[in-house]
């Protein structure tokens, strides 16, 4: 007899320790959690380049809409081909501090763009991908063509003005 009214006491405490988190008032609900998950889309390319209307210069531009920490790989990619659809960039991975990214179809960058739109083009998806931290340079991977050619960038290989 003693040892079962030992284990209802200890059956008793047990049970009077546990909380029922229903009424328990430092319960946390998912509304009080930060959310650590980038959003799917955001609302334009981290940089793009400007033409001032009055000299014609161009030069980069950061999108102030647009924080570096909701930037990831998947979002970026969604903004670059929202922005040039006609463009198919695809994001393959990222090895170290830089992006591979792959131009599925690059007949419009490479021979209808001109010289400039690839360079546009180029220079933001550059800028845009190295603004993602831990990011410094793009490796593109597309077929050479007389406005754009593939190969590894980092900021430094665009001339626009700041």
């Amino acid at each position: 007899m003693k040892k079962f009214s030992g284990l209802i006491l200890v059956l008793t405490v047990l049970m009077a320790c546990n909380q029922d988190p229903k009424t328990s008032s430092s319960t946390t609900t998912t509304d009080n959690l930060i959310s650590t998950e980038k959003p799917t889309q955001i609302a334009d390319v981290p940089w793009s380049v400007v033409t001032d209307s009055t000299s014609q210069k161009m030069k980069l531009v950061q999108n102030e809409e647009v924080t570096t920490q909701e930037l990831d790989s998947s979002n970026v990619t969604e903004a670059l081909v929202r922005k040039y659809p006609e463009i198919k960039i695809v994001w393959i991975k990222q090895q170290n501090d830089t992006a591979f990214v792959k131009i599925l179809d690059a007949e419009f960058l490479t021979q209808s763009s001109g010289s400039m739109g690839g360079q546009i083009f180029m220079a933001e998806v550059t800028y845009s991908y190295t603004q993602i931290p831990g990011i410094n340079f793009v490796n593109f991977s597309f077929k050479e063509g007389d406005h754009a050619s593939p190969g590894t960038y980092d900021r430094s290989n665009f001339s626009f003005s700041k």
